[in-house]
This record gives C-alpha cells, structure tokens and sequence, in this order.
C-alpha cells in the first residue's frame, strides 16, 4: 500500500476540511479519494475504523459506547450505509483481537454492539 502526502497552507486545509464534513467523509485522505472517484466502501470503512481508534483511546476504563457514538452525528450519518456496517466488522474483528483494551460489552435490541474500555494499557487512555 502507497502513501501519499501532500503540503498545504492552512486557508487551504480549512477549506478542504469544511468539503470533506459537506461531503460526509471522516477525512480531507477521504475527501481526495472520493474527489478522484476511488473512495469505495471499503476505504470509506477503514478511515472510519482510524478515526474511531484516534477517538476511543482519549476514553477512560469503563467508558461504554456503539462505533457510531465516536463520530458526531452529521458525521456518521454522512458515511455510507454499506462503510459504516463494514467499518463494524473491521472495528469488532480489531476488539476481538484482544490488543486494543476494549472489548465486546452487549447488544441492543436493534442488534447493534456495544463496547466497552476495559483496560489501561501504560496510561489513563486506552492505546491503539
């Protein structure tokens, strides 16, 4: 896999920042993908599956939460229905790897998992 890097100067980054949130992608790395008419579900799902990781290990131990409680609710509901139910299965395969601190807590009645921080790993905060 290739990583692409580009520079640029801060009126321009808000901009692309402010598109990518109309666009409903949970990156400007998205936001240029979906622009080049590459961004496919999967992508879409393991951006979201990254940004969640950044966001659950700012979590303290016991903090209990569904994938879609990580992003605001614009956010998630701008993702696509096919990214959001594959970046679950990417984000449950990680938690049952067991090296996150997390783990499965419950379901709801809508069937939708829950999860739970279980453990310090070095710190407050959960490690990713």
């Amino acid at each position: 896999m290739k990583t692409i890097k580009t520079v640029v100067d801060d009126e321009t980054y808000a901009r692309l920042v402010k598109e990518r949130k109309k666009a409903g992608v949970p990156s400007v790395s998205a936001y240029f993908l979906l622009k080049a008419d590459v961004l496919t579900d999967q992508e879409e799902a393991g951006e979201i599956v990254r940004k969640a990781l950044s966001a659950v290990k700012k979590k303290d131990v016991g903090f209990e939460f569904r994938l879609r409680d990580l992003f605001p609710s614009s956010s998630w509901d701008g993702f696509s229905k096919g990214a959001r139910v594959r970046a679950g299965k990417m984000f449950h395969e990680k938690v049952a790897a067991a090296t996150l601190g997390l783990r499965a807590s419950r379901k709801s009645s809508s069937n939708h998992q829950f999860y739970k921080v279980a453990s310090l790993q070095g710190s407050d905060k959960v490690s990713a």
